[in-house]
């Protein structure tokens, strides 16, 4: 089935109203006169404090504190030597950039002090940067480019090429690389020993520029945004990948009037940056049937098709702070309404008696749980970061108590956020072992 945006005022005017009710701008940082990109998070492990890192092209990194998400501040800002900040992300407590042009050389930004973050290193240049739990680097374009940054984080080892493709953006979830690249399609790669691509199917191209996306949160489907699709092509395409050799499109979803950039999905909804329309929610609790929830445009002076408005999404703080890059205004902080229970998400789940004990732990835990209903549990350990570290599906559960034995033994010292999932909705709650 294949949705399109009809534009005209009434319909606009409907959306509108509707989506304030369900996205709700907490906060907002307006840079302009600069060339804004991606946006990304980062927790220092120290203070525990919450940070947005914005990319500015040649005008460098810009660190924004958002622990109090009503008032972000500026609070570092590096430029120069080279650095041009287009995409980013995090491991430990350095930031990798990369500038777009895989002749541009990557970066590496020490945050240990997010106020003066200083460049420590230097990598080869790529169009998009990805980094695993496991602390291996992904490039993207030319090809994939695997790097370890385990053994010494400020000079990335190269330890894997595949130059079988363009490539162009990469999304891991689950151990599964997702490689968005071009005409070529998307492939999919398990990861399980991360210094190699073991080839498990790909979703052909169809003509498609494949850009970006996300897999459903039970990897059955996959979400792929084409940036480059014309008045009468998909933006959005879902492809049912449950037979992962024999992938099947299944919907998609189109707007004539804006361009499609990047997608992300956490439980029933994908969340996606749509340049001039805004950022954009989707539902898509039936994959083979998504329809457009809520939506916030971020820059009202531009319409149609084209680049600026919402560039970079970052939901991985969870639904009550996601981060997004306009690429004239600034930093937007919303927060997301589920539209059906007129609840968030962490504010919706029916349990009671969640808590986390002893913690900090004496080298053995549990995490202790009451369902009001019967309802499908996943428990999620994530670092401070927000990557996903462990996941384990426990399945159907009755109403009533129930407990589960937190892995420590997996883990290392420092701090970790345990969410357990009941069907759509979730509680967390911080978790610490100690270095005994």
């Amino acid at each position: 089935m294949k949705k399109i945006i009809i534009a005209c005022v009434l319909i606009s005017q409907f959306l509108t109203g509707f989506s304030q009710e369900n996205i709700t701008l907490i906060g907002k940082l307006s840079i302009t006169g600069l060339p804004i990109h991606e946006v990304w998070g980062y927790v220092d492990t120290v203070t525990g404090k919450q940070y947005a890192l914005l990319c500015a092209s040649t005008s460098g990194l810009r660190i924004i504190d958002v622990s109090d998400p009503s008032n972000p501040t500026l609070v570092g800002t590096i430029s120069g030597n080279g650095l041009e900040a287009v995409d980013v992300k995090t491991w430990k407590n350095y930031a990798y950039v990369v500038a777009e042009s895989p002749s541009v050389s990557g970066k590496i930004i020490d945050l240990t002090n997010p106020s003066g973050p200083v460049q420590s290193g230097s990598f080869p240049g790529g169009h998009n940067i990805t980094i695993s739990d496991s602390g291996y680097m992904y490039l993207s374009a030319p090809g994939i480019r695997i790097f370890d940054l385990n053994s010494d984080p400020l000079n990335p080892a190269l330890v894997y090429t595949d130059s079988t493709c363009d490539g162009h953006d990469i999304s891991i979830v689950n151990q599964l690389l997702y490689d968005f690249s071009d005409n070529c399609g998307t492939r999919i790669f398990d990861i399980s020993q991360p210094d190699t691509l073991i080839s498990l199917g790909t979703v052909p191209s169809l003509g498609m520029f494949h850009h970006s996306g996300w897999p459903s949160a039970n990897g059955n489907y996959l979400f792929i945004c084409d940036e480059l699709a014309s008045p009468n092509e998909n933006d959005i395409t879902v492809w049912d990948i449950s037979d992962i050799t024999n992938p099947l499109l299944v919907d998609s979803f189109s707007d004539p009037n804006a361009y499609v950039h990047n997608l992300y999905v956490e439980a029933n909804y994908a969340f996606v940056s749509y340049y001039r329309a805004g950022f954009r929610v989707f539902n898509i609790a039936d994959p083979t049937n998504i329809f457009l929830a809520a939506e916030y445009d971020t820059d009202s002076l531009l319409s149609g098709p084209g680049y600026g408005g919402n560039f970079g999404v970052y939901i991985f703080w969870g639904t009550n702070k996601i981060l997004a890059s306009d690429e004239e205004n600034g930093l937007y902080i919303f927060s997301f309404t589920n539209v059906n229970t007129g609840l968030s998400e962490s504010e919706n789940i029916k349990t009671d008696g969640f808590r986390i004990y002893p913690n900090p732990t004496n080298g053995s835990s549990v995490l202790e749980y009451s369902l009001n209903r019967k309802g499908n549990v996943e428990v999620g350990i994530y670092n401070l970061e927000g990557k996903l570290i462990h996941v384990f599906n426990e399945g159907m559960k009755q109403e009533g108590s129930h407990q589960f034995l937190l892995p420590v033994k997996q883990l290392e010292q420092g701090m970790y956020i345990v969410k357990m999932k009941a069907n759509t909705v979730e509680k967390s709650m911080r978790f610490i072992i100690p270095n005994n």
